[in-house]
């Protein structure tokens, strides 16, 4: 039998197309979790990269409850397992595959349905639960339907792009700063350029420090020839 053969198309009760958004999700669940608690709980998140998804199950019921996993798409995924058996208090993780021939609708018209109802006895086998789920109607009123649209993880998209873009940034800081990816030829004429320009500056510097102390000592020397004594001008006497 084939892949898809395997899988049971969900006939939602409207037979009126809806439109499914986020902010009307919640009203298509079962009005309370009475036997599973699902996370995610409104959406199969698929990894953008390996276009795989994963699902947990956990019964909050007080005896053992059966579950079962349907697709309005079952040519497009693969779900390990599909059904089963969870004692209270248990978790099962699901796990979902998006085909690689195809891809997620725009329109949000891929879901899934997780359908849950108490296992009668407290527990069958494998067997048992499919030939069990084979004639129960996924409206019947023992049956807890939980609702979830697919799509790509839009969180972990766009934390992957803002990393990204982060490493990006540091990289070009990292280039500015570095000179990293400037030609060789470029990068000798700047430190030649530079090295001119500190001579400049050096000898520069130079010339005031010389023309200071030049001015310094001509203070000097002027304040000397102001300070000393005039010579005094003596006369032999006259010899008698």
């Amino acid at each position: 039998m084939s892949e898809a053969g395997r899988f049971s198309y969900v006939t939602f009760v409207d037979s009126a197309p809806v439109v499914l958004k986020e902010t009307n999700i919640n009203k298509m669940h079962t009005t309370s979790e009475g036997m599973l608690h699902i996370n995610p709980k409104d959406f199969v998140n698929f990894n953008s990269k390996n276009a795989e998804a994963t699902m947990s199950i956990k019964s909050i019921a007080t005896s053992a409850v059966t579950y079962k996993i349907q697709t309005t798409s079952p040519e497009k995924f693969r779900v390990r397992p599909r059904c089963g058996i969870i004692q209270p208090n248990q978790e099962a993780t699901i796990n979902i595959w998006l085909k690689s021939e195809h891809k997620l609708s725009d329109d949000s018209k891929d879901k899934f349905l997780v359908m849950a109802m108490v296992a009668p006895g407290g527990e069958c086998g494998g067997a048992d639960v499919t030939e069990l789920w084979r004639s129960k109607s996924p409206t019947s009123a023992d049956v807890e339907q939980h609702r979830l649209v697919c799509r790509f993880d839009e969180n972990k998209s766009k934390a992957q792009l803002d990393c990204a873009s982060k490493s990006s940034k540091a990289s070009v800081d990292c280039s500015k700063k570095s000179g990293a990816g400037v030609d060789p030829a470029t990068a000798m004429e700047r430190q030649l350029a530079f090295t001119q320009n500190l001579q400049y500056v050096t000898l520069a510097l130079l010339f005031l420090l010389f023309a200071g102390f030049g001015f310094l000592m001509y203070q000097q020397l002027g304040q000397h020839d102001s300070t000393c004594p005039k010579a005094t001008a003596y006369s032999c006497a006259k010899r008698k």
